[in-house]
């Protein structure tokens, strides 16, 4: 009949090693303590059991923590910017996709195109190729104009109409009709709550 070994737990295992550092006999410590023969050899074979290992384990487990906070901080920082990005952006969101490049394009220095890109739902391919792209002082006025529409009609709590914003557009110095601001306003899929009675 085959004789059952007995179970040792990690930190009787540990001590005997250690007790076979001082001791020079092993098959007599093997005794006293009443463990199967080869063990303590196995057991110092192994380094999982010595002291050294037991630092080293302790330090690895100490550098994978300190790299899992530094990874939650790191997504942590991540989503803060991607939250700014989004409320700053909150007015231009549903609007033409040349509207959200251009204000991708007015905050680069501000935040990173990948992250603004990211945050926004928009390809960066995308808005790389809109950028890299030859643009008229028509189309960068008429991108200019529509932001002032936008900042208006957010102002305003959506509220303003094209007449209202038409009188908006000349204090700041901009000489346009209502056939227009109506054309842009259609174009950046904006219309005035209207109060109902």
């Amino acid at each position: 009949m085959k004789e059952n070994r007995k179970k040792y737990d990690f930190a009787f295992k540990e001590k005997a090693v250690l007790l076979s550092n001082e001791k020079k006999c092993f098959s007599a410590l093997e005794r006293e303590l009443d463990i199967y023969i080869g063990a303590l050899s196995n057991w110092r074979k192994s380094k999982k059991y010595t002291s050294e290992s037991k630092q080293t384990n302790i330090s690895l487990i100490s550098n994978l923590k300190k790299q899992k906070i530094q990874e939650l901080e790191r997504k942590i920082k991540k989503s803060d910017l991607k939250f700014e990005i989004l409320k700053n952006a909150g007015e231009y969101l549903y609007q033409e996709r040349t509207v959200i490049f251009f204000f991708i394009l007015k905050h680069e220095k501000t935040y990173s195109i990948r992250l603004m890109c990211e945050a926004l739902g928009i390809s960066r391919n995308s808005y790389q190729v809109w950028k890299n792209q030859p643009m008229s002082e028509t189309k960068k006025r008429k991108l200019i104009i529509q932001q002032e529409i936008v900042s208006i009609f957010a102002a305003s709590k959506q509220r303003y109409g094209r007449e209202r914003i038409k009188v908006e557009l000349q204090i700041l110095g901009y000489q346009l009709c209502c056939i227009t601001i109506n054309k842009y306003m259609k174009e950046l899929g904006l219309s005035a709550k209207v109060k109902r009675n």
